[in-house]
């Protein structure tokens, strides 16, 4: 399991709850919490993403697989540009209260594994964000434990973000990265010493565990602000995402080698993948490493969907020294979980290994992770500058003096 910062609370500092740690980052702690989605407006696409007005909305659902109705409750931390919690009090950032109860809550209806769906909508009447920057959502259960954290981003837009793709400077990495060429306009927006105070980081496919970021700029040149021209913002371009789909559990498809349902469960097999790092570029859409959870079998696939046993392959010719494999994506917040790592099976020369999924559309890499948790995306999916990639760019400004980092600016660009 990767480690990140710990943020150890006591009930003097932000909750009044007793002493927890938890991550600053995407993180599911209980087993029997599944399908944690949290994204903006009406597309669960979205990057959880809104303004100081609270436009668009955010939602946030996930599952307990134990079936019962439990109480959950929620609370909200302001954090800096890079993910630790703000010198700031409650009323600095949050109009109203800060531990709240989830209540709406669904039994889910002709499921074999039984289970209880919550979903939550921020801002609300009792909860409202006041300032921007990055900010941490905590769910917790009864006993004040952690069951869920989830970043998101409130923004206050005040500059311009010009931005593009190109090939990488180096010649060495020009046909398996990509850079981005990034200039700020600030004409309007006031700043005393921009070099300084302004920071940007970015995010490919919206994920963190390989993000640029705390980027400063290079040049003011009238009103825009120019970055160093030797690939600043430079990412691994990578590879299209393996997908499965199974939104229908009456049929397979490509992905899919079989379906199996028993009074036990569903079990998915997927057709065995390859390594891709020496084949040749394929185009294929997908999702950018997403999932979404969808049910083609029955209405409302929120409480109707069902759990299914997901059965991964990938062949090799020998065990990988001083490497795990495991299966990453956005279904697993980008995290090494017990649960997908995969282990070796030599009378099959392959590494095998199964998830527990509602059913819907899935992107997934394989990655190489090593003794430190160092993940490496490009050993088992290769990297192609002709890659479809999302890039969200993220402008902070700390003004001299102030006591945390705004975030004046957001563009996604393709």
């Amino acid at each position: 399991m990767r480690i990140s910062q710990v943020i150890f609370l006591s009930f003097f500092f932000v909750f009044s709850y007793a002493q927890e740690n938890f991550y600053t980052e995407d993180y599911v702690y209980a087993e029997n919490i599944k399908s944690a989605k949290f994204y903006a407006g009406n597309n669960p696409l979205n990057y959880p993403v809104s303004d100081i007005s609270g436009s668009p909305v955010l939602i946030l659902s996930f599952d307990d697989i134990e079936g019962d109705s439990k109480d959950y409750y929620y609370s909200i931390i302001h954090c800096d540009r890079n993910w630790n919690i703000s010198n700031l009090e409650e009323v600095d950032y949050l109009d109203g209260f800060n531990r709240e109860e989830i209540k709406n809550k669904n039994n889910s209806s002709f499921t074999l594994l039984q289970y209880t769906h919550y979903s939550l909508t921020l801002p609300n009447t009792n909860t409202k964000w006041t300032i921007s920057g990055n900010y941490i959502l905590i769910v917790f259960n009864e006993d004040d434990e952690p069951v869920i954290t989830k970043r998101f981003l409130v923004v206050d837009n005040k500059i311009g973000i010009n931005a593009y793709i190109q090939h990488s400077k180096n010649v060495s990495k020009y046909n398996t990265h990509q850079s981005l060429n990034i200039n700020l306009n600030i004409k309007d927006y006031a700043v005393v010493d921009p070099l300084k105070e302004l920071t940007v980081t970015v995010l490919q496919n919206d994920r963190w565990i390989d993000a640029v970021s705390n980027v400063k700029p290079k040049y003011l040149l009238g009103d825009k602000l120019e970055f160093d021209a030797f690939d600043p913002f430079l990412f691994m371009a990578l590879n299209e995402f393996r997908y499965f789909d199974t939104r229908t559990l009456n049929a397979t498809n490509l992905e899919i080698h079989s379906i199996e349902i028993n009074r036990r469960g569903v079990d998915v097999i997927l057709e065995n993948d390859m390594i891709r790092k020496y084949s040749n570029y394929f185009f294929h859409k997908d999702i950018n490493g997403n999932f979404l959870i969808l049910n083609s079998d029955n209405p409302n696939g929120s409480i109707t969907g069902q759990y299914t046993d997901v059965y991964f392959t990938l062949e090799t010719l020998a065990p990988v020294k001083n490497y795990d494999v495991y299966v990453i994506g956005g279904f697993c917040d980008w995290q090494l979980y017990d649960e997908n790592k995969l282990k070796y099976n030599k009378q099959e020369s392959a590494y095998k290994g199964k998830i527990l999924l509602k059913q819907g559309v899935y992107d997934y890499y394989y990655a190489l992770v090593n003794h430190d948790d160092k993940i490496d995306l490009s050993a088992m999916e290769g990297s192609w500058f002709e890659t479809e990639n999302d890039y969200m760019i993220l402008v902070y400004h700390r003004p001299f003096g102030g006591r945390y980092d705004k975030l004046i600016g957001l563009r996604i660009i393709e």
